[in-house]
């Protein structure tokens, strides 16, 4: 859930690009939203050649019949299915269709003792393993918001139906073969959210085309044990490629015509499911029968906005095993609520985010940064369609917008399902024509060096999309100095109000060249080479190198080391990554001992001279157990040119607390395992946020128990009493010191630990207002949220919020002009969930009264001033000769009632004086 200061988009100006006004619409689509049309609106899931799944709400029926037939022919045959009471009013009604004919439109309606839909139609799937004709995918992201005063998903799900139809002429169950969603279908996991938002806000097409869900973070809350997802939702009895899924609901991959779908869960990573991912692709990749991959992640492989925030799991280990099958061509996330379009660094793979209408989210908003892997981040709500040519072995993906949260209410929905991106992938397809870089540099130069690549070639109708240039100090490019890869375009940012025009930063780039800048190199020799990558993802070979010399380069430099880990096994090797080095032949990494001072007698334990100004190395040397650190020197001296860089060799400690919350006053006990077991290593309690060495801890033992140094055991139980209520970690600190070498571990202490506050509970209808915060979690979306006393938060409509930054103390400020008066309370929610984390801040918003001054009146020497105050409000009575410089002469506070001042008028020394009150 990506919220954000929502209430103040009606103070923007009016949009005014022309190119996103209704009259861009193609054909005559009716745009205006007439929502998902009366009755009972079944739901189609699970498809399969011979079956289909049906399910529909009631809220007190009892019998579940589905009366189907052959497109045209009676509804002749019955099914009768189950009903699962899931909650008073929470009917769910669940049928199986079987024994039907692949490719083939039914005709069908589903009906109760007291109610009965009307006729809708599907069609089958295609045999699996065809591979002629077309195949259609609709893609819908996080649903997500239920407020009914604003309906955003079921707008979108409108507006792709009628836009499907209008381009292909026919119902939609001709057009698509199936929906898929790429997670966060509903809010929170509350039955009100999956009946009144995911099945009814997709009424628009559930009748006629299956849906396929995907796991998502919102799923998850109010439901972590995913009951409700697992009822409503029959995916136990797919399999794909013969591979079946050990967690089916959770995760699951089906086979539809030639393409394979994987819905991977970024909320339940782990070995069982990577292995799981392991074993589909293997078979995938031997069966003949399937040319095609798509994978869904709900949380995404990378994104430019909220940075950071994606699945680690799909980037650094699922995406490497899916790559394995050149049929994998398409990841599918969402979570951010935008538009978003890569394609993977190394592999011919295309990656999207297709964020659906959710909670707002906006350039500007978040912390963001510009990737290489991704070409496009448009904030736009968007939907796309992905459309197979099986004859061909063609996919061809569109994407299009409909809205744009920035815009005002009225003028919101004015993109029109506007086509905003298009890209293709094709199987079989010839790669681009190795490129060559045409300098010539017989010489040394002086930088700047301009790299010219050849033109594009290549033997089939593709065109450039990117270039890749490197630099290294070596022909085998392993110590690289420029790791450069552009797109012929790169949408990233936009140009703020009124338009909201999404930038491509290199409109006139002329990405076959790259110039390395002035001092960018050091003196010495480099190599040089370029590839090029065609529309269809597919790079050319590498051009043979080029070698040139620079010389009488300024560069500096800003020495660096680094290491992979803090806490190394007996016998590990250690690998020391340094850059931005001098370059001297005699620079070189030394590896000492804690303690030890390099130059003062004591050797090294290990050393190596580096090769150039950067890369790696590789100490193999099997260090005893104890503190080290790694030192970076030049020219073969001992002047040290980078902060060192220290570790542990040994075991690493586990750290366990007895339970992850504990009431204040209650026992928090630690235990350690495998600890080296020093005299003076002790375990500290720390709060969230707070940086050992830095600040205190709030408690702390050593191994014994003691705040003496003494013998202890390599594992045993440290317990900590009177802790005050907040968010606290754990570590084990080696010798006395600040070294931490265990992974740490968290726990709360006591409830609503943070605490919430404002200057006032009374706020004016338009004003600003800070709240402040302290003791909080210190997650990475962290929420302050606002609600109308009475609400509940996950079930009724969140009124305004605010994201903390991660931070554990401190403030933020709501500009909302149009909150309505009324009594509203603030609370704090930890890390993008409705879990209250603090005392909830009552207060009101009072209406705003209208100012002026009612009365003036001149009295002898003294101008009397009457107007109506606002009680605790300054006023400031200011006093002119010429309208334009004023002069503060008195100020009241206000009483809530009718006031008067009187200000002395000097009219013998002035011809004129003027008058005015004014206030914050």
């Amino acid at each position: 859930m990506n919220r954000s200061q929502f209430l103040r988009l009606s103070s923007f100006a009016a949009v005014g690009a022309s190119f996103l006004r209704p009259g861009s619409a193609f054909g005559a689509i009716d745009f205006n939203f007439s929502g998902t049309p009366a009755g009972l609106r079944p739901y189609l899931h699970a498809p399969r050649p011979d079956s289909m799944r049906v399910s529909w709400w009631t809220d007190s029926d009892a019998d579940t019949f589905i009366d189907y037939g052959v497109d045209g022919g009676p509804l002749n045959q019955t099914v009768t299915g189950s009903r699962t009471v899931m909650g008073s009013g929470y009917h769910y009604h669940a049928g199986q269709i079987t024994g039907l004919q692949p490719d083939t439109y039914y005709e069908y309606r589903v009906r109760t003792e007291n109610v009965t839909s009307a006729t809708f139609r599907f069609r089958t799937p295609k045999p699996l393993g065809t591979s002629t004709g077309r195949f259609r995918v609709l893609v819908l992201g996080d649903n997500q918001i239920i407020d009914p005063s604003q309906r955003r998903f079921e707008r979108l799900v409108e507006r792709a139906k009628k836009k499907v139809e209008d381009l292909y002429g026919v119902p939609i169950e001709e057009a698509i073969d199936v929906a898929i969603m790429p997670g966060d279908q509903v809010d929170v996991g509350t039955l009100n959210h999956y009946r009144n938002l995911h099945f009814e806000f997709n009424g628009w097409i559930s009748p006629y085309i299956p849906i396929m869900t995907t796991i998502g973070n919102h799923e998850t809350y109010q439901d972590p044990g995913l009951a409700n997802y697992k009822t409503l939702f029959t995916y136990d009895d797919f399999t794909c490629a013969g591979v079946s899924s050990p967690d089916p609901e959770v995760y699951y991959a089906y086979q539809l015509a030639n393409v394979a779908f994987v819905h991977t869960s970024s909320e339940h990573t782990g070995a069982t499911q990577t292995g799981w991912v392991q074993n589909l692709v293997d078979a995938a990749e031997a069966d003949s029968g399937i040319d095609w991959m798509i994978s869904l992640c709900h949380r995404p492989y990378q994104a430019e906005q909220y940075i950071g925030d994606i699945s680690g799991w799909l980037r650094n280990t699922a995406m490497q095993v899916f790559a394995q099958t050149g049929k994998h061509v398409l990841n599918i996330g969402a979570h951010h609520h935008i538009y978003a379009r890569g394609q993977t660094r190394d592999w011919p793979i295309y990656h999207i985010i297709s964020g659906g209408s959710s909670w707002d989210q906006f350039w500007g908003q978040s912390n963001e940064a510009d990737y290489d892997d991704v070409q496009k981040t448009l904030a736009h709500w968007a939907w796309q369609l992905i459309e197979f040519d099986l004859d061909a072995r063609t996919m061809n993906v569109k994407c299009f917008a409909e809205a744009n949260v920035k815009f005002p209410t009225a003028t919101r929905w004015s993109y029109n399902s506007l086509l905003v991106d298009e890209f293709s992938r094709k199987l079989g397809v010839a790669a681009p024509g190795k490129p060559s870089l045409t300098n010539s540099e017989p010489a040394p130069i002086t930088l700047p060096l301009t790299l010219q690549s050849a033109a594009f070639s290549t033997s089939t109708s593709e065109v450039l999309n990117s270039t890749w240039f490197q630099v290294a100090t070596d022909a085998s490019f392993l110590d690289l100095k420029v790791d450069r890869l552009r797109d012929v375009e790169n949408i990233y940012g936009d140009t703020g109000a009124p338009d909201y025009t999404p930038i491509d930063t290199h409109d006139g780039v002329d990405i076959l060249q790259y110039e390395l800048p002035v001092d960018s190199l050091a003196d010495g020799t480099y190599f040089a080479r370029v590839r090029h990558r065609d529309s269809n993802v597919e790079w050319s070979e590498w051009s043979t190198p080029l070698e040139f010399e620079v010389t009488g380069s300024g560069f500096t430099g800003d020495p660096e080391i680094s290491i992979e880990k803090k806490v190394y096994a007996l016998n590990e090797d250690v690998q020391v990554n340094y850059s931005g080095g001098p370059g001297l032949a005699q620079d070189w990494i030394g590896i000492y001992r804690k303690g030890d001072t390099p130059g003062s007698g004591t050797a090294s334990t290990a050393w190596s001279y580096v090769d150039g100004s950067s890369g790696v190395l590789n100490f193999t040397q099997n260090l005893p157990e104890g503190e080290w650190y790694v030192a970076f020197f030049t020219d073969d001296g001992y002047a040290e040119i980078a902060p060192r860089v220290p570790f542990y060799v040994g075991d690493e400690p586990t750290l366990t607390p007895n339970k992850e919350s504990f009431d204040e006053g209650e026992t928090v006990e630690i235990s350690y395992a495998g600890a080296p077991a020093g005299d003076s290593d002790w375990i500290g309690i720390y709060r969230e946020g707070d940086t050992p060495g830095t600040e205190l801890s709030t408690d702390w033992d050593y191994l014994n128990g003691t705040r003496t140094p003494g013998t202890a055991g390599e594992a045993g139980t440290l317990s900590f009493n009177g802790l005050p209520k907040g968010y606290y970690f754990a570590d084990y600190f080696l010798n006395g010191g600040y070294t931490g070498i265990a992974q740490r571990v968290r726990f709360s202490v006591g409830t609503e630990i943070s605490q919430v506050s404002m200057a006032s509970a009374t706020v004016r209808q338009g004003e600003d207002f800070t709240v402040d915060f302290t003791d909080g979690p210190g997650t990475p979306k962290d929420w302050m949220g606002i609600f109308k006393q009475g609400e509940t938060p996950g079930e009724d409509v969140l009124t305004a919020y605010l994201y903390v930054d991660g931070n554990t103390t401190g403030s933020v400020t709501f500009e909302l002009p149009e909150l309505p008066p009324g009594d509203y309370f603030l609370a704090l929610f930890i890390n993008d969930s409705y879990t209250e984390v603090s005392n909830r801040f009552l207060f009101t918003v009072t209406p705003e009264v209208p100012f002026r001054i009612e009365q003036s009146a001149l009295d002898g020497s003294e101008m009397k001033l009457w107007w109506q105050s606002e009680s605790g409000v300054p006023y400031q009575i200011q006093r002119s000769t010429d309208l334009t410089n004023w002069v503060d002469v008195l100020e009241m506070v206000g009483t809530g009632s009718l006031m008067q001042a009187a200000v002395a008028v000097d009219l013998g020394v002035r011809a004129k004086e003027y008058f005015r009150i004014t206030r914050p």
